[in-house]
């Protein structure tokens, strides 16, 4: 939408219908709008509470404080005061980003800031960003250079269902020029981020150096490349739709593990169904290179291997005719002997153990009066256990119990002799 000479009642309108067309009006209480006081969130915020008023919702404004910049603080100030005068509730989230190696601080920021905000809501709260056209045609591009998938081409959503509420984007078939004239036309002050203008920040680079090349020569260049996001958005439903269809062979009782038999189909849908499995299990898209590994090191290693992938969010290993995916393994000592002493939680942070006494009375069936002792398996030595007389060896192979576990499974010892094998604490 081009316009300088607006009517606000129109816009009002556009913007209204915006949210009303994706979501019901009594499917939410509560409006949180991410201010950080830029004209895009400033006029955000306007629109909002024009809408709350409309609609009698409650409003409330965020703004994430990242400390990254020297007129950080005064920009919180600016925001209180813009607050304090429009009547509109404000939460002030300070961050402390710590960036580890590799780590980008635009990427980082992003996170910890959306974490932020997102533990404001609640399943009754749509949370707005001042997303808008120039921002979608910025972030294609910025995935178009990154080598990204039809997923990370498809752009930003108008609207995301979150574990509680919905994050929505109103203006994303407005334009940076419109909100630019809304704020002069309604005299609103607003903050400027000076970091911004650096355009060592790859999207900062997009934004002042790219798109206003392209926009010369393609003066409508960002509402075309919205409508390729948007088409995008489809083809990757589309995809997402298909690998719903294959997995559904392939996908254990255990969301976390896939039969080795999807190795079967061809490598297109192979990483179609891989992706999407990753992504429901909560962890972060691969990369192509990273679909590569997956298939050729683990899913066609000899049946004789324990094949692994490992990257810094995740892990996928094999064993038997399963993959499995999981939280990278953190360091276990299993030479370690630990007291679990009466009454008291047997707690080892690396195995996420946290076990109370009565969880211990329970699996031994009586009553306990005095400590006992925790061990590990060590060096695949054959312990006996039981009446029985079954070597830990073959208890753990008859109840497979994968090859990088066993060295993890509690050995319970009372007065000295093996009583427990605790393989399933968390």
């Amino acid at each position: 939408m081009e316009t300088s000479d607006f009517d606000f009642k129109n816009l009002f309108s556009i913007f209204e219908l915006n949210i009303s067309k994706i979501i019901n009006k009594n499917n939410y209480d509560e409006i949180l709008v991410a201010y950080s006081g830029g004209s895009d969130s400033t006029a955000l915020l306007y629109f909002a509470n024009e809408l709350a008023k409309k609609l009698k919702k409650n409003i409330k404004a965020v703004h994430v404080n990242h400390n990254l910049n020297s007129d950080a603080k005064e920009w919180e100030e600016h925001c209180k005061t813009f607050c304090n005068k429009t009547q509109i509730p404000l939460v002030i989230n300070n961050l402390n980003i710590i960036l580890k190696p590799g780590d980008s601080i635009e990427e980082r920021a992003r996170e910890q800031r959306y974490l932020s905000i997102y533990s404001l809501m609640s399943d009754k709260t749509i949370m707005m960003t001042a997303h808008h056209q120039d921002d979608q045609a910025e972030t294609l591009l910025f995935q178009l250079f990154r080598g990204s998938g039809v997923k990370g081409l498809s752009g930003m959503p108008a609207v995301k269902k979150l574990n509680d509420g919905y994050h929505v984007r109103p203006f994303l078939n407005l334009n940076k020029n419109t909100l630019e004239d809304f704020i002069i036309f309604k005299e609103l002050v607003c903050i400027k981020d000076t970091s911004n203008e650096n355009t060592n920040f790859s999207r900062n680079f997009i934004r002042k150096e790219i798109l206003p090349k392209i926009k010369e020569k393609w003066s409508n260049c960002a509402v075309t490349i919205s409508r390729a996001a948007e088409n995008l958005s489809t083809a990757s439903r589309l995809n997402e739709d298909l690998a719903l269809i294959d997995i559904q062979k392939y996908l254990l009782e255990d969301i976390r593990k896939l039969n080795t038999s999807i190795n079967e189909l061809e490598i297109y849908r192979f990483n179609n169904v891989i992706r999407f499995w990753i992504k429901k299990n909560s962890f972060k898209m691969p990369s192509t290179n990273q679909l590569s590994s997956i298939y050729n090191n683990v899913l066609f290693a000899g049946e004789d291997k324990v094949p692994f992938f490992s990257c810094s969010d995740y892990e996928i290993r094999r064993h038997n005719d399963y993959i499995e995916i999981m939280n990278p393994l953190k360091k276990h000592d299993a030479s370690k002997t630990y007291i679990w002493r009466t009454k008291e939680n047997l707690v080892i942070p690396n195995l996420l153990v946290n076990l109370s006494w009565v969880n211990l009375e329970e699996k031994f069936g009586d009553e306990l009066k005095s400590n006992v002792e925790v061990k590990f398996r060590q060096s695949g030595e054959n312990i006996k256990f039981g009446e029985s007389n079954k070597s830990l060896k073959d208890y753990m192979r008859e109840n497979e119990i994968p090859p990088w576990q066993r060295d993890r499974v509690l050995l319970i010892y009372i007065n000295k002799e093996l009583k427990i094998i605790w393989d399933k604490y968390n």
